[in-house]
């Protein structure tokens, strides 16, 4: 069995520029948590300015996702002028990347046709109707198969065909619909319970620690 991927995702939303530096110190942190708990990073995927990112992602195999808070996280920072004290959010989600499971289409959503095969294929093929499409009618998708001499080897192949065909859909349309919502979702941060919480590093320019 495949190691399970997880991805690790880190956003500001539509916060500042000060919240961008956030996410990309809070990568940095979050990948020096991981590796002291023997995990490593495959990659990470800066999406902007590398030193003020909109958001991050970092792709780990194998990990053990409790080694991260997933939520929101916030940076306390202490500043000089009359706003001495500033706070900076940003949001730690997880994908498994699990794959869609296997599809079972019902009968009533499947119109079945048998035709006769295209082309050349001997006298069994050119007298009888051999080839076969299969539609799924809620999507719409259809698959045509006449690689085989026998209409039953012809017919699930086809089903098989399409449920993997269907399968493949759900999951984008799915993805998709995930995709948006927690885009939208990112666009405001909730602020009221962070599950983590950090400060500047006294020396280290760049550097964040938990704030304990």
């Amino acid at each position: 069995m495949r190691p399970e991927v997880i991805t690790l995702r880190i956003g500001a939303g539509r916060g500042p520029l000060e919240a961008r530096r956030f996410v990309a110190m809070l990568a940095d942190a979050l990948c020096e948590r991981l590796a002291a708990g023997g995990v490593a990073v495959q990659a990470v995927e800066r999406h902007g300015d590398p030193q003020a990112p909109g958001r991050v992602a970092l792709r780990l195999r194998g990990a053990d996702a409790g080694l991260v808070a997933v939520g929101t996280h916030m940076l306390t920072a202490e500043l000089r002028g009359p706003r001495a004290r500033r706070r900076w959010f940003a949001a730690v989600e997880l994908d498994t990347g699990e794959e869609a499971s296997e599809l079972v289409l019902p009968a009533a959503e499947l119109e079945t046709r048998f035709v006769r095969s295209r082309g050349p294929g001997g006298q069994n093929v050119n007298k009888r109707s051999t080839a076969v499409q299969i539609t799924h009618v809620p999507t719409g998708i259809a698959v045509h198969c006449d690689t085989h001499r026998s209409q039953a080897r012809n017919r699930a192949a086809a089903e098989q065909a399409l449920q993997q065909a269907v399968a493949r859909h759900l999951h984008a349309q799915d993805r998709l619909v995930r995709r948006t919502a927690a885009w939208e979702a990112r666009r405001e941060l909730p602020t009221h319970s962070p599950v983590m919480c950090w400060r500047l590093h006294p020396t280290q320019a760049g550097v964040i620690v938990p704030d304990e």
